[in-house]
């Protein structure tokens, strides 16, 4: 191969963020590694690559190369004294934390980022804001819903102040999010239309379906429930097209469940069996606990009360479990409760979770 054949960095960066699946994103990782070791970047365009290659492997699903780009990013930003570059990686490493269910990990790497950028940034604007929505998400997940509104606000407000529009749709649809989760519904609803507008006059997909998937929830929990099939199906497309496994697995749960709440049991099996090849492919372990829920739901509704009970146990002990799927498990809990149901066997260990979730798939669509 020629030299001027050779792929650029940001040609494999840029051919990585259209890939479709791990695979595909994990050979365009070697390549650019490779590309990086004979090119002649500087310490800033490296550490950039660096942590662009972090932040696409991340959501294309590859975390064990999206965690070495980052940490690669970390020492680079260390040993040039780049303490914006350093604090975001930090960040970006704390979140992938957070997706595998780390989420004192998670605090503990955030808590390291800002103290090296600074309580209070002259410089680096961007980057605090978003080490704000990175701690308001860990917050949801530990259901500290107070602290994860004052995070999303800061970097509101921060996002406004840069002029920044993609920043402020973020920042808007996670005070939607937060919103929502405390039944602030109204409020709820005005940032995540506020942030679907944004996002559609910059044509920006990523903010349109993160808009969508939470004003489906809104719909979905409000009982509206043609129109969050809509809003979660139209989410799902997006993130598709856009290789980001979790929003798929996500949008594809809650439409499992609305299928699950109607009695729809082909159509919930659909969604879930599509909800966990995403999370195998980007081994997403609270969203596979996500899907069990919904199956301990199927499970209530068949009367088959002690497996429900069991698989409710085994969700809560997870270590990985989210707080909003302890929510949604606890109509199950309160029906097999009040019929005097108890767990079926013994409670599998947390490392089982494919077996508990193959049997139980087994037992309800044979």
């Amino acid at each position: 191969m020629t030299p001027a054949a050779t792929p650029s960095p940001q040609h494999l960066l840029e051919s990585m963020r259209l890939a479709v699946n791990e695979k595909d994103a994990a050979a365009f990782s070697l390549a650019l590694e490779r590309a990086i070791q004979n090119s002649t970047l500087e310490s800033p365009e490296r550490l950039k690559t660096f942590i662009q290659a972090g932040e696409t492997l991340y959501q294309k699903g590859c975390h064990a190369e999206a965690r070495r780009w980052l940490e690669l990013g970390t020492e680079e930003a260390r040993q040039a004294n780049q303490k914006g570059g350093q604090a975001l990686a930090l960040g970006l490493l704390a979140d992938l934390e957070r997706t595998q269910g780390n989420y004192r990990n998670a605090l503990s790497r955030l808590t390291q980022a800002r103290q090296i950028l600074g309580e209070y940034p002259a410089h680096d604007k961007d980057i605090s804001a978003q080490l704000h929505i990175i701690s308001g998400l860990n917050y949801i997940s530990l259901g500290e819903y107070h602290n994860a509104r004052e995070a999303f606000y800061e970097a509101y407000q921060t996002y406004n102040q840069l002029n920044d529009l993609k920043g402020k749709a973020l920042a808007a649809n996670r005070l939607g999010t937060v919103a929502m989760m405390e039944a602030n519904y109204s409020e709820a609803e005005k940032y995540l239309r506020e942030s679907l507008e944004v996002s559609k006059q910059l044509n920006d997909h990523h903010g349109m379906a993160g808009a969508l998937m939470n004003l489906g929830e809104i719909q979905r929990i409000q009982q509206a429930f043609p129109a969050a099939c809509v809003s979660y199906a139209q989410a799902s497309t997006l993130f598709a097209q856009l290789g980001l496994q979790r929003g798929v697995c996500i949008a594809e749960n809650n439409l499992g469940h609305i299928a699950a709440e109607l009695r729809d049991y082909p159509t919930s099996k659909q969604h879930y069996l599509s909800a966990l090849e995403c999370a195998r492919i980007a081994n997403l372990l609270p969203d596979k606990l996500d899907t069990l829920a919904g199956l301990a739901l199927i499970c209530v509704q068949r009367n088959l009360l002690d497996d429900a009970a069991r698989l409710a146990q085994f969700i809560l002990l997870h270590p990985a479990h989210l707080q909003e799927t302890e929510k949604f498990l606890e109509p199950a809990q309160r029906v097999s409760a009040s019929k005097g149901a108890s767990p079926s066997g013994e409670i599998p260990p947390p490392s089982q979770l494919d077996q508990v979730i193959a049997e139980t798939l087994v037992k309800l669509f044979p």
